[in-house]
């Protein structure tokens, strides 16, 4: 590819900074803007600043960034965040350029045209928009009810999640379509069920001696690590095992590579299981006292539970097959689960009451001696530490400091000796014949023995015809992953990410990995599955994206409003789960109007490209009575709204972050230029919503409507005196360890013995919610998942390998006439899921979409490296550029995925021309939590030729014929140079 006349050195020069100013940036100390929250700005001045990248929406990178003149002119890593080693990608960088970008909205923006032609947009001042939004909201809602609306998120840049919650109480809808479907969500849905909110992250930060990374290219993008660190992980690491059916860029250097066939993850995680089991490799000290492996299952039970229910977002009856003293006698407790007992040869329980505690006000699991305890056991040590800042773990547990092997800047985390039982010997296999109150006899069997049957249903020999991959090299990965190097601590946790959540199977997938970590003592151990880093900040969404005023009404109050959820009535766990509405339900809706209408919508940080059938989802919007969307861009989604806010830039706006996986750090965005003319911030946008809608906002009743500063310290309020005073300590010292904030909660391993483990991360500890154990009805990390149960029968307990109905397995006449196995979604190191097709650093080195073909499949297929082909299902077709790559299997592509073409006209700017969830089946997803199936489908791929293309042009084109930018010579590209000028009037 050529190169274009619009250098680094080029924009530095356009950017006036001179020699001078480079020498006094080599040599700036540490500076801040005078007022906390705003950005540096003086003329003459250099500074560097200390930030946090959110150039993609998923890492949290430590960089410094120079401003000369109140303008940013260099971003570069911050050497003070250990987690991220001094590094920072392509993506960081090129946020000079959309900071400065000329096509950025600037101003309030509302439609003239009709929806799907060019929307005519002309400029309103805030008064009006918020006039606007309000009252076509409240004609939607006072037309077809509130479930008629619904909110549509995408990226997790803390500040612009309000779609995930954060419009419940002014909407009353139960309808959130937001990309944590598909994007991580069924990793924390399958935790949850199984152990932990979002316990699917490991300590790779930590750089176990076995690093397993599990269908990601973490060294492109990533949570809390990527690039330079997962590199360094990989390298450090005695063994590293790559799961993935293509060969990686970081994967080639793997020393095994499970190469299997896309979606049948279950099947490898199971298999591995089984050769654990069979060689012994097991952690039974943790299985035996921390997972519900002993609990007995009595397979003709009525399944039934306590009268309380558990509470997760919503509350769940119980009702399962594990056998409880409620069985056994007539005042026996249903939290009692039993097991059998080989030392007394008897049935002894443990006791689970402490999940009655969030439904149960007069319940304390404080004054209940028998909470969380095993019979003939002794009780567990009570709390009685004195807040965050002791460590009180390490003073009540024995133990050792763990000895990871950590970088520079990471401390150790205190490891306590996991108990074993002194009286009690719980079975793990046999048959029990046990009699029921009413005085019938029943056979029970522990959960372990059910499980070890299943994992022995996927043998290495046997699941080797479902994964592809040889039974040989199946065992020697499980081999190297249980046998401990260290024998006092498993090897490390896996790095499982997206792609096992997108073939239809995404909560079994998960599940089964879950356990393969679980059963080698991996959980909350050294470089262990952890979880998200523990520290009551911002996690997630909660810098400022929802309203905290205690005087709102909201959806989940209402269950009569929760039951129209879009999905529910296919989808049963989403009453457990609660937390969004099926997307392909939606576009369903939207399409058909039943069960109900769907016609309103705000859309912020997201876009209708990431899930479901991207053409019925536009359709969907098209129909739409009234949208509305907050974004830096006019893009495909933004021009199907009625109204356009504009947002601010990383670069210009206040927040905490803290890893939002296991990374252990905790850093700050900090504003370094000024934002541009009438751009708001997320959060002062939405709050601004609420007060024109006339709903409080804020926590304190006498202050409705904090102020930004009042917000920011209200936020850090647990970590430092003010929002001012941690943004100059973070200038001084970088990045803070938060083993060292958070002794308990994050810097002690094993916190399910310590009873850190359920505690909250915004709870003060206390002896009501200090309680050993998992947050799940038996407070064992759950193998047989009592919730599972409850909605979806015995049958889904265990995990299990469940192909979707358009496999090759299930629908083997499909796939005669579309043979191809496509996978999407790479990670593109210049572009972050949909973003930045706009910069021109990013477009010039990535100027068109790519799919990998295998090059013996492209001679048979008569195609070359670059040419243009077409890709084609039953649902549609698209075209996207050969790129030769031995390392995909024959018979599979990967192409990729979210492209569209700013350069084109709009409303739709080119999406339909190489958008691949135009290719997806909505009818069919993950029975469990809705997953899309997007990845893993039939298609057949052919040459694109002036034949077969429109305007006789193999290469995409605009309606009238206009090409795509698909070269780095293209002039058009220019035409998104920085402008630095006018920013204040654009």
């Amino acid at each position: 590819m050529g190169s274009l006349n619009l250098s680094r050195r080029s924009f530095l020069k356009t950017a006036a900074v001179t020699a001078v100013a480079a020498n006094l940036v080599l040599n700036a100390e540490s500076a801040l803007a005078e007022t906390s929250h705003t950005a540096a700005d003086g003329v003459g001045e250099v500074k560097r600043i200390r930030s946090c990248c959110r150039g993609c929406g998923k890492m949290e990178c430590g960089v410094w960034v120079t401003v000369a003149n109140g303008r940013a002119v260099k971003i570069e890593g911050d050497e003070t965040a250990p987690h991220t080693m001094g590094s920072c990608c392509n993506k960081s960088v090129a946020s000079l350029q959309a900071c400065y970008h000329p096509d950025r909205l600037y101003h309030p923006m509302k439609r003239t045209n009709p929806k799907g032609e060019d929307p005519g947009w002309v400029r309103i001042s805030w008064d009006e928009a918020l006039d606007i939004i309000v009252a076509g909201v409240q004609q939607v809602k006072d037309k077809y009810g509130g479930q008629s609306l619904f909110t549509m998120g995408g990226t997790g840049r803390i500040w612009s999640m309000s779609p995930y919650n954060g419009y419940d109480s002014w909407f009353m809808t139960p309808n959130n379509v937001v990309a944590w479907q598909v994007c991580k969500g069924p990793r924390h849905f399958a935790s949850a069920l199984t152990s932990e909110f979002n316990h699917s992250w490991s300590a790779t930060v930590e750089r176990p001696p076995v690093f397993t990374i599990w269908a990601s290219t973490p060294e492109g993008s990533n949570y809390d690590e990527a690039g330079r660190s997962v590199v360094d992980e990989a390298m450090q690491a005695q063994t590293f095992i790559s799961v993935d059916p293509r060969t990686t860029n970081l994967g080639k250097e793997a020393d095994i590579h499970l190469a299997l066939k896309g979606g049948t993850d279950a099947a490898l995680a199971l298999a591995m299981c089984h050769v654990i089991i069979e060689n012994d490799l097991v952690d039974w000290k943790f299985v035996k006292r921390w997972t519900n492996a002993c609990f007995l299952v009595v397979d003709d039970k009525e399944p039934s539970g306590p009268p309380i229910p558990h509470t997760y977002n919503a509350t769940t009856m119980v009702k399962t097959k594990l056998l409880t003293q409620a069985d056994l006698q007539e005042d026996g407790s249903p939290w009692k689960y039993m097991v059998w007992d080989k030392a007394s040869n008897s049935l002894k329980w443990f006791n689970a009451s402490a999940d009655q505690a969030k439904a149960n006000p007069d319940y304390d699991p404080a004054t209940d001696p028998e909470c969380g305890i095993w019979e003939g056991e002794k009780p567990y040590k009570r709390y009685d530490g004195s807040g965050f800042e002791e460590h009180w773990s390490k003073e009540n547990f024995p133990g050792q400091w763990g000895e990871a092997n950590v970088r520079e800047g990471h401390m150790q985390a205190w490891s306590p000796e996991l108990d074993d039982f002194e009286s009690i010997d719980p079975a793990t296999e046999g048959s029990f014949e046990v009699t029921f109150a009413d005085g019938t006899k029943h056979t029970a069997i522990p959960v372990w023995q059910k499980f070890a049957e299943r994992c022995a249903e996927y043998a290495p020999e046997k699941s080797e015809s479902i994964t592809g991959v040889p039974a040989e090299k199946v065992t020697e990965a499980a081999l190297v992953y249980g046998t401990r190097v260290d024998p006092r601590w498993g090897n490390g946790g896996i790095m499982y990410q997206l792609a096992v959540e997108h073939h239809g199977n995404a909560i079994m997938n998960c599940r089964a990995i879950e356990l393969l970590t679980a059963i080698t003592g991996n959980t909350d151990g050294p470089g262990g599955q952890r979880g998200s880093t523990k520290i009551d900040v911002t996690y997630m969404g909660s810098f400022d994206s929802l309203p905290q005023s205690p005087l709102l009404d909201n959806p989940k109050f209402h269950p009569e409003i929760m039951e129209k959820q879009l999905g529910r009535d296919t989808h049963p766990l989403f009453a457990w789960w609660t937390n969004w509405a099926n997307a392909n339900t939606v576009w369903e809706a939207g399409v058909t109007g039943e069960p109900y209408p769907v016609k309103g919508c705000v859309c912020q940080s997201g876009d209708f490209l990431n899930m479901g059938n991207t053409t019925m989802a536009w359709d969907t919007l098209a129909q739409l009575d009234f949208m509305f969307d907050i974004d830096l861009w006019h893009h495909p989604t933004a021009e199907m709204a009625d109204v356009l806010l504009p947002a601010q830039h990383w670069l210009e706006v206040p927040s905490p972050r803290q890893s939002q996986g296991s990374g252990g750090a905790l850093g700050l965005c900090v504003p370094c230029v000024e934002p541009p003319a009438d751009t708001r911030y997320d959060p002062q946008i939405v709050e601004d919503l609420y007060e024109r809608a006339g709903l409080p906002w804020g926590w304190d009743e006498d202050n409705p409507y904090p102020t930004m500063e009042e917000i920011l310290d209200h936020t850090v309020r647990k970590v430092g005196p003010s929002w001012k005073a941690l943004v100059e300590e973070f200038q001084e010292n970088g990045w803070w360890d938060v083993k060292k904030l958070r002794p308990d909660d994050w810097g002690t391993y094993y916190r399910f013995q310590t009873g850190f483990m359920k505690k909250s991360m915004a709870e003060d500890p206390t002896p009501s919610n200090v309680i050993p154990g998992f947050n799940t009805p038996t407070m064992k990390q759950e193998i047989w998942c009592t919730i599972m149960e409850t909605y979806h029968g015995a049958e889904d307990a265990l995990p299990d390998y469940r192909p979707h109905p358009d496999t090759m397995d299930k629908n083997p006449e499909l796939w005669k006439e579309y043979p191809v196995h496509c996978l999407t979604g790479r990670r593109i190191p210049v572009y972050f899921h949909s973003e930045h097709r706009q910069l021109p650093w990013c477009r010039e080195v990535w100027p068109v979409p790519r799919v990998e073909i295998n090059p013996e499949d492209a001679a048979d297929w008569g195609v070359e490296q670059g040419d243009w082909v077409w890709i084609e299902s039953p649902q549609g077709k698209i075209r996207q550029t050969v790129d030769l790559y031995y390392g995909i299997p024959r018979g599979v592509i990967n192409a990729e995925h979210m492209w569209w073409y700013p350069e084109m006209p709009a409303p739709e700017h080119g999406w339909r021309l190489s958008a691949v969830n135009q290719l997806v089946n909505n009818d069919i997803d993950d029975p469990h939590c809705g997953a899309s199936v997007v990845r893993g489908y039939p298609v057949k791929v052919y040459k694109a030729t002036p034949e077969n293309s429109p305007f006789g042009n193999p290469c995409p084109c605009s309606d009238d014929g206009v090409e795509i930018i698909h070269d780095a010579n293209d002039p058009r590209l220019k035409d998104w140079a920085p402008v630095y000028e006018g920013r204040d009037e654009r």
